[in-house]
């Protein structure tokens, strides 16, 4: 039987749709703050960019990737150092070991309400009419610098921005199951095919510069080596310009550390 045009254009769909359901086994995308922080507050701080299950040296863990796409650190404390931060785990879930002061003091909850509100308000206008994130910040401009107090450090337009793409891209998700970064959908850029976790070569790639330039990466010391970790993906497929979100595992303490590897 001679397949028409239109019949071969729903196999290689329906093809690459399966292949995508194969992608996204045992991975859950964009997964709730309530699922990821005992202080969902959290999420205007980390970007919540997947969930995967882990059994580790006999223990399970639920491993939530993280981004801070958005935002600068100011200040270094323990567990929370420039792109490394430290989560005790338990029930499943992350409570922060490091102070949110590491951001300075910007008034970012209530610009991430804001952010918030809005885009629920217009996700669907900002939806069909593929509105990119430079666009939408051009269109918010003035009530998100009216709203914003923030310090030298931080850039409201980076915070909107990384906002904006993330959400686009959570939402686009949500309504399609397709996972596809704003920037194929509003500025026709290239479906990337990669698998969304990181292979174990590629983890062992991006972790190898960090250690050996450990003591210039991070002020304070942890129980930390590169057998521990446990897996990664590219951050700036879910945000605007996030790094490689690598996730490390000490089962001793039950602590989760999160390095932004950025090349």
């Amino acid at each position: 039987m001679d397949l028409t045009k239109a019949d071969k254009k729903e196999i290689r769909k329906n093809t690459a749709k399966k292949s995508e359901e194969e992608k996204l086994k045992g991975i859950t995308l964009f997964p709730p703050a309530v699922q990821v922080f005992h202080d969902p507050s959290l999420e205007c701080y980390f970007k919540p960019l997947l969930s995967v299950k882990k059994h580790i040296l006999g223990k399970e863990y639920m491993v939530h990737l993280l981004s801070t796409d958005g935002v600068f650190p100011e200040k270094v404390f323990l567990n929370s150092e420039r792109h490394f931060w430290g989560f005790k785990y338990s029930d499943g879930k992350y409570t922060f070991l490091g102070k949110t002061e590491t951001f300075g003091n910007s008034n970012f909850t209530e610009l991430y309400s804001a952010l918030k509100k809005d885009f629920q308000k217009n996700r669907e206008e900002y939806f069909e009419n593929k509105v990119s994130y430079k666009d939408y910040y051009k269109r918010n401009r003035e009530w998100i610098k009216d709203t914003a107090r923030f310090t030298k450090e931080q850039d409201p337009q980076y915070f909107a921005e990384a906002f904006y793409c993330y959400e686009f891209t959570k939402y686009y998700f949500e309504k399609t199951g397709e996972f596809c970064h704003i920037n194929e959908l509003t500025e026709n850029y290239g479906h990337d095919e990669r698998d969304i976790l990181l292979s174990p070569e590629d983890v062992s790639y991006c972790i190898e510069e960090f250690f050996l330039n450990l003591e210039y990466n991070l002020e304070n010391r942890y129980s930390l080596s590169p057998n521990m970790a446990v897996c990664g993906t590219d951050g700036f497929r879910f945000t605007c310009w996030g790094g490689t979100a690598i996730a490390f595992a000490d089962t001793e303490q039950d602590i989760i550390y999160i390095l932004e590897y950025h090349s």
